[in-house]
């Protein structure tokens, strides 16, 4: 059989399927047209991937699918191997998540196939994030987890006390700790079943906001870490600390994307789009996108509709609500509005001045204890 040349020059092409604790891998040669498939495996360690590495040479293509144990494999792989490592967005890796059969084989020969058969100006290519941003995603992932358990265990608690007949509180009643625990000791007893059982919800909720207020801490720091993109961002009305490191964490200087449409279809907040011959439909956003600045710049935008001062952003909310439209479109409007803000100044190097002048921001870092934050990046603006 001819050999098929590939126009990107590849001499050997590797598709990895990875688990937590394995990963399966599929050779196409050139010598063979790209066609025989050479399968094995490797473990996830760091024996595992030191004799992976060892297979690899200059000329070699290696693609994956993006996803948890991703981002350590590619960059050793980069840093210790010649061959060009490609990560692959799963979400628009239609031939994995479209496919019947899911077994690991058969989705490491696919991803060798899509680097064979598919031009690579269509690759649906993400970025290998760094140490560093490695780490403040995983913080704030954490952080998300953290929140959520604490909306669980005070649901959880909230129950118990509709379960005891207790029907007239609120969730709101027992967000506060020194509240909850007074409406604990009032209704419950020390001494029976029940007390005890909801002490220890107590004990459980107490817990959770600890290491929630701890990652708070962290949040902080990593911000100060960061000032220049930091201080963009929180100049930027609506946007917290939370807000503005999942922006660091994931956007980063904003230099990888060309366009404020890239980065909003990167964060999913485009609307889905069904053609079938001359109809055209347009639905609401998609969710294929980074989730924690989704969820994140969604409700920065949420709180402009409570901002009292008057800037574009708030005139833009009151704007379309007097149109007619839903709070849900325009939270999605206005988010799109900050994104696109969020990136012309990483851009120019500005902090945002709609507001008249800066006495926003420096409430904001004072109210958010983040005074530390080394500002000498952004001259006179804020001193």
């Amino acid at each position: 059989m001819e050999n098929r040349p590939l126009k990107f020059g590849a001499r050997r092409i590797f598709g990895l399927d990875l688990s937590k604790k394995t990963l399966k891998a599929c050779r196409l040669d050139e010598d063979s047209g790209f066609e025989k498939q050479n399968i094995f495996d490797e473990k996830m360690t760091d024996d595992g991937r030191h004799h992976l590495a060892s297979r690899l040479r200059k000329g070699d293509y290696v693609a994956m699918e993006g996803g948890s144990s991703t981002s350590f494999l590619a960059r050793y792989l980069m840093e210790n191997t010649e061959a060009e490592i490609f990560v692959l967005n799963p979400c628009k890796l239609h031939i994995i998540f479209e496919s019947a059969c899911k077994t690991d084989k058969q989705d490491c020969i696919k991803i060798a196939k899509y680097i064979r058969d598919t031009n690579p100006s269509n690759w649906c290519l993400i970025p290998v994030p760094t140490y560093e941003e490695t780490s403040l995603r995983s913080l704030i992932n954490s952080h998300i987890s953290t929140r959520q358990e604490r909306t669980r265990a005070i649901n959880q608690l909230h129950a118990f006390f509709n379960l005891n007949g207790i029907s007239f509180l609120k969730k709101s009643d027992l967000g506060d700790s020194a509240r909850r625990h007074d409406l604990v000791e009032h209704y419950f007893s020390q001494n029976d079943l029940r007390g005890m059982q909801a002490r220890l919800m107590l004990q459980d909720i107490d817990n959770i906001e600890l290491s929630a207020d701890c990652y708070e801490e962290l949040i902080r720091q990593a911000l100060v870490s960061r000032p220049r993109e930091s201080l963009i961002w929180m100049s930027i009305p609506g946007v917290g600390p939370l807000t503005a490191l999942a922006c660091v964490a994931y956007i980063g200087d904003g230099k990888r994307f060309s366009t404020p449409d890239q980065l909003r279809n990167y964060v999913g907040l485009v609307p889905r789009i069904d053609q079938s011959g001359i109809r055209e439909a347009i639905y609401g956003v998609n969710h294929y996108g980074c989730m924690p600045v989704r969820r994140n710049i969604i409700q920065a935008a949420w709180s402009v509709d409570r901002l009292l001062s008057d800037c574009n952003l708030k005139r833009r909310w009151v704007l379309l609500k007097a149109a007619g439209k839903n709070k849900q479109r325009i939270a999605v409007k206005v988010a799109n509005d900050i994104l696109t803000i969020g990136w012309t100044l990483l851009k120019k190097g500005e902090l945002y001045n709609g507001l008249g002048d800066f006495s926003y921001l420096q409430e904001k870092l004072h109210r958010y204890k983040m005074t530390a934050i080394d500002s000498s990046c952004f001259g006179e603006c804020l001193k």
